[in-house]
C-alpha cells in the first residue's frame, strides 16, 4: 500500500504532469513543423515512411488487393510499389512499425468513416493524424528512459538527461518531424527494454511473466528493424562488473523455459511478417532488400560515419561527443557499464558503416543511431551528474555552455534541414548549411562543389562500383544513359557576386575503348530551357589509353552578359552513344 501511495503522491504526479505537458508541447511542435510550416508541400506519407505505413491501409481497407488502391497512389507516395501483373502490394520494410501504429490507425479510420473524411487511408486527414503516434512513442520512450536512469541517478539528473537528449540530438527530428520512420519507434522499444531488463536483473524473484514482457519487446524491436537484434547483447552485458559474471549471466538466460518463451514469442510477433512474405513471394522467409547489403563489411566507412559532411554523427549531433566523453571517463574510473557501452558504440558504428548506403540516404544527421541514444544516455547522465557536483565554476560554466550550444545547434539545423546535394567531404556545402541556419556567415566569395558519387541519392546521378577512381562509387554514361548531370544550380544562389569563372576537374575512364565521343559540357539555360551559353570540352583529347583514369582540368569563363538568374549545369554528354564511360571525382570551383 505504501508503494501505491508513493506513486499516487508527489513523485507520481510530478512524472504525470511532466510527461503529459511534454506530450502536448511535442504534439503542437510536430503539427507545426509538418503542416503549418511545411516546406515544399510533399505528402507526409512518402518514401520509406510509406513503406512502414502501407501495411495498415492494405490490411484494414484494401484486403491486400493492389487493384483497389487509389490509381495515383504510387506517384503520390513514391515508396511502396504495386505489382499490377500479380496484383500484389510490394513493401521492402518489415511490419513492426505498423503493428505499433495499429490502434492509432484504427481510431483514425473509424473517425474518417463515420465523419465521411475520405476514408481511403491516404487523405489529408490520415496524414494529419500521423503526428500523434510518433509523438506518443517519443514521449513514452523518454518516460521509460527516465525510469531506467533512476536506477542509477536522481530524478533531477534523469529529467535533465532525457530533456537534453531529446532537444540536443536528431531524436528531436525523428520524433517531431519524421515519427513515421522506424527510429523513434525503436527508441521507445529500446528504452522500455532497458527498463524491463534492469527490473528483471535487480529483482529477487524473476518471474516468467517479466521475462515474457522482455521477450515481447525484444521481438517487436527486431521486427521494427532487423539490425535491432544487437539488443540481445545488452541482456548479457548490462551491469556486468567483471568478466567472471558473464558466464552466470548467460546461464541465467539459457534456461530451457526462457528459451521456449522467447522462441514462441518471437514466432507469434513475426507471424504477420511471415504471412506477408508468403503472400508476396510464395515463401515464408524472404529477403526484401534486393541489391542492398552490408557490402562494406571488409572496409567499413567509420571515419565518414562519424565526421563526414554527409550526415556524419558528430558533425550534425555534437552532443554525441559528450556521450563519448562519458564512456571514456566511466572506463577510466572503472564505473560499471563503461566498457560495455564503449564496445556497443564501436559495434553499432561498425555495423552501420558496413551498409552499402553507409550515410542512410536523405537523413538528418546519422539516423540509425537514434534508438541507441537510450543506451548512450547512461554515460551522458554520468557526465551530467559529475558536472552537477563540479566545484570548478569556470569549468562547470564552460561545459554547460557547450552543452547548451549543442542543443541550440541541433534545433537550428532541424528547423533549417537541407538535403545533402553534394558528397562526402563537401565543406563549402556544410558552411552554406550553417549560414542558412543562422549560425555562421558564409562569405560566398567562392564556392567549391565536390561530386565523388558516394552520395548516390542525388537525382540524375547514376552510380556504379565496377570501375571507380575514389573508394566505392563512380558515375557513368552508356548507350542507354546519354546524359549524366553532375551539377545544376542558379548562378545567383552560388555566390554573392556574379559568377565569372568556373575551374573544373573531373576524372574519366573510357573503359575498353579509347575513343568515347563524349563531351564535358557547361551550359546556362533559363526556366524555359532556352540555352544562353554553351561550352564543351572533347573528352577524347585528354585520353591516353583504354581502362586508365585520366584527369580533365579546364576553365569555363562566364560572360558578363549572362543573366545570373539562369541555371548553370555541368554534365557528361555521351554524344556518340558509345559503350560505358566512367566518371568520378568532379570538383567545380566558382569564382
Amino acid at each position: 500500500m505504501n508503494k501505491i501511495a508513493d506513486k499516487i503522491s508527489g513523485k507520481g504526479i510530478a512524472d504525470l504532469i511532466f510527461f503529459i505537458s511534454l506530450f502536448l508541447l511535442c504534439l503542437y511542435l510536430s503539427y507545426d513543423i509538418n503542416f503549418l510550416n511545411r516546406i515544399g508541400g510533399l505528402p507526409e506519407i512518402r518514401a520509406d515512411k510509406a513503406h512502414y505505413y502501407v501495411y495498415l491501409p492494405a490490411t484494414f481497407i484494401y484486403n491486400w488487393d493492389a487493384s483497389k488502391f487509389p490509381p495515383d497512389i504510387e506517384a503520390k507516395c513514391w515508396g511502396f510499389t504495386m505489382d499490377k501483373k500479380n496484383n500484389k502490394v510490394v513493401i521492402k520494410t518489415t511490419c513492426g512499425v505498423a503493428i505499433l501504429w495499429t490502434p492509432f490507425f484504427l481510431a483514425t479510420h473509424f473517425i474518417a468513416v463515420h465523419w465521411n473524411l475520405q476514408p481511403d487511408g491516404f487523405s489529408d486527414f490520415y496524414e494529419r493524424m500521423t503526428v500523434i503516434p510518433g509523438v506518443f512513442y517519443l514521449i513514452l520512450g523518454l518516460f521509460f528512459l527516465s525510469k531506467f536512469l533512476r536506477f542509477y541517478f536522481s530524478r533531477k539528473i534523469s529529467y535533465i538527461t532525457v530533456l537534453l537528449i531529446f532537444a540536443g540530438t536528431n531524436l528531436y527530428f525523428y520524433g517531431i518531424d519524421d515519427g513515421l520512420m522506424s527510429h523513434v519507434n525503436s527508441f521507445f522499444l529500446f528504452s522500455l527494454f532497458l527498463f524491463l531488463l534492469k527490473k528483471f536483473l535487480d529483482g529477487e524473484k524473476r518471474s516468467y511473466g517479466s521475462f515474457l514482457g522482455l521477450s515481447i519487446v525484444l521481438s517487436l524491436a527486431i521486427l521494427v528493424r532487423p539490425t535491432n537484434i544487437l539488443l540481445i547483447s545488452w541482456i548479457i552485458f548490462l551491469d556486468v562488473r567483471s568478466w567472471k559474471e558473464i558466464i552466470p549471466r548467460i546461464r541465467l538466460f539459457l534456461k530451457p523455459w526462457y528459451i521456449l518463451i522467447f522462441l514462441i514469442t518471437l514466432f507469434i510477433v513475426f507471424l504477420p511478417q511471415f504471412l506477408y512474405w508468403k503472400y508476396l513471394s510464395g515463401h515464408f522467409v524472404w529477403f526484401s532488400y534486393p541489391g542492398e547489403s552490408f557490402s562494406n563489411w571488409n572496409h567499413p566507412q567509420l571515419i565518414r560515419v562519424w565526421f563526414s559532411t554527409l550526415n556524419g554523427l558528430f558533425l550534425y549531433t555534437p552532443l554525441a561527443l559528450f556521450f563519448i566523453a562519458g564512456i571514456i571517463i566511466m572506463i577510466v574510473k572503472k564505473v560499471p557499464n563503461g566498457i560495455f557501452i564503449g564496445l556497443s558504440f564501436l559495434i553499432v558504428s561498425y555495423v552501420f558503416a558496413s551498409w552499402y548506403c553507409w550515410f542512410f540516404g536523405g537523413s538528418f544527421g546519422y539516423r540509425p543511431v537514434v534508438e541507441y541514444y537510450a543506451l548512450f544516455s547512461l554515460p551522458f547522465a554520468y557526465i551530467i551528474s559529475r558536472l552537477w557536483r563540479l566545484r570548478n565554476l569556470y569549468l562547470q560554466t564552460s561545459l554547460v555552455v557547450l552543452i547548451l550550444f549543442s542543443v541550440n545547434y541541433n534545433l537550428r539545423m532541424t528547423y533549417h534541414t537541407q538535403w545533402n546535394t553534394s558528397s562526402v567531404w563537401a565543406w563549402d556545402d556544410y558552411l552554406r548549411y550553417l549560414d542558412y541556419a543562422g549560425m555562421y556567415e558564409y562569405p560566398r566569395h567562392s564556392y567549391t562543389y565536390i561530386q565523388d558519387f558516394e552520395n548516390f541519392g542525388i537525382p540524375e546521378v547514376f552510380p556504379v562500383r565496377t570501375c571507380v577512381h575514389s573508394p566505392i562509387w563512380a558515375g557513368y554514361v552508356s548507350k542507354s544513359i546519354e546524359f549524366n548531370t553532375l551539377f545544376s544550380g542558379r548562378l545567383d544562389n552560388i555566390l554573392r557576386k556574379p559568377v565569372k569563372k568556373v575551374s573544373a576537374d573531373v576524372w574519366i575512364n573510357p573503359g575498353k575503348k579509347l575513343k568515347t565521343g563524349a563531351r564535358f559540357v557547361c551550359r546556362v539555360e533559363d526556366t524555359h530551357h532556352k540555352f544562353y551559353f554553351l561550352r564543351d570540352v572533347n573528352i577524347d583529347d585528354y585520353l591516353k589509353e583504354p581502362e586508365k583514369w585520366c584527369r580533365i582540368s579546364t576553365n569555363f569563363e562566364i560572360p558578363e552578359w549572362v543573366d545570373q538568374a539562369n541555371t548553370i549545369s555541368f554534365l557528361i554528354w555521351n554524344l556518340a552513344k558509345t559503350d560505358t564511360t566512367y566518371i568520378d571525382d568532379l570538383k567545380l570551383r566558382f569564382e
